[in-house]
């Protein structure tokens, strides 16, 4: 293992945060690149606003042992001199509680450059993170113990989403094989970015379509629940579930699809979109939050969480953005 946490009461949380996607819009790189809204809703000052007192409301919901966050941290594009992921970990670190990242496809654009990035990721005080010595940029595992004894195991992946060709690799795998091998029969989760084929294959195979929300649209099956409102463009991996089978995987989350937060059980493995967590870019109005995962004995209970703390759907719309525009009435 490159860490490993102890469970020291009978069920260990984790808390699973999504595409925060911060940006800076005074570093935006052309002066269209954001609406005039979005340019005066989105300065440092607000990153609390925008961002940090949802990830609190979260953290002080659900009380987590470990924290990951499965990409688009910050977007890269609006952070070319750093400050902004600089405050994230701050943020982070503030908890006191281990927090392990993956890269999703907006982190990497930062003119910083990822041996920064990652720099900064490996100095952070309660950050458990590895750029790895595979495809990509944070591809590690965090054990889980019981003493002495190995409980479960966490495999952080990066899924390549600023390569010309997304995806997961084989030697990234391999290294999960590996360290699966050593540890037999201890099941494992993987975590990372874009999602891979089979969550739609999972979809079709419960008849649920195209866009439905499970409970609604659709029946519910297996304790699935969630809604998907946008199309999805996977990576493809061959022999996917054969892997994660011979791995003893049985839970996969991701995020990268802000209009998706579904939980399907399919082939004896969970699929798991986490809920948005920040309010840059397009999301569903009123679902922002987190994902809480509870280990217990051999078993794992999953279900989305709601940011409670006050945010704008609409940048400018909500009362943290009165008389932020010229001449907007009251």
């Amino acid at each position: 293992m490159d860490f490993t946490l102890q469970k020291l009461e009978k069920q260990f949380r984790i808390l699973q945060i999504t595409d925060m996607q911060v940006i800076d819009a005074s570093q935006r790189r052309t002066p269209d690149r954001l609406r005039i809204d979005e340019q005066k809703a989105w300065p440092p000052s607000q990153f609390d606003a925008l961002c940090g007192n949802q990830i609190r409301s979260l953290v002080a919901q659900t009380r987590p042992h470990l924290i990951i966050t499965t990409g688009d941290n910050v977007y890269g594009s609006f952070d070319d001199n750093g400050t902004v992921l600089e405050w994230f970990c701050r943020l982070m670190d503030s908890f006191g509680i281990p927090w392990a990242p993956v890269f999703g496809n907006h982190d990497n654009e930062s003119k910083k450059g990822i041996d920064w990035q990652c720099e900064q990721l490996e100095k952070s005080k309660f950050c458990l993170f590895k750029r790895g010595n595979v495809t990509g940029n944070s591809n590690y595992s965090v054990g889980i113990a019981e003493g002495d004894r190995l409980i479960r195991i966490l495999h952080m992946a990066d899924s390549n989403g600023c390569l010309l060709k997304k995806g997961l690799y084989p030697d990234q795998l391999a290294l999960i094989r590996e360290r699966s091998r050593r540890h037999p029969g201890v099941p494992g989760l993987m975590a990372f970015h874009i999602p891979v084929q089979e969550f739609l294959d999972a979809e079709q195979a419960k008849g649920y379509g195209e866009q439905y929300t499970i409970g609604a649209d659709v029946p519910a099956k297996d304790g699935d629940f969630g809604f998907k409102l946008e199309e999805v463009r996977p990576i493809r991996t061959e022999s996917f579930i054969p892997f994660l089978k011979e791995c003893s995987i049985d839970g996969v989350f991701v995020g990268h699809c802000h209009s998706v937060c579904t939980h399907i059980t399919y082939e004896g493995i969970r699929w798991v979109y986490g809920l948005k967590t920040g309010q840059y870019d397009y999301h569903v109005l009123g679902n922002l939050g987190g994902t809480l995962i509870t280990l217990e004995d051999d078993s794992f209970a999953v279900r989305h969480v709601p940011a409670l703390a006050s945010y704008a759907p609409f940048p400018g719309r909500a009362l943290m953005f009165r008389n932020t525009f010229a001449g907007e009435e009251e």
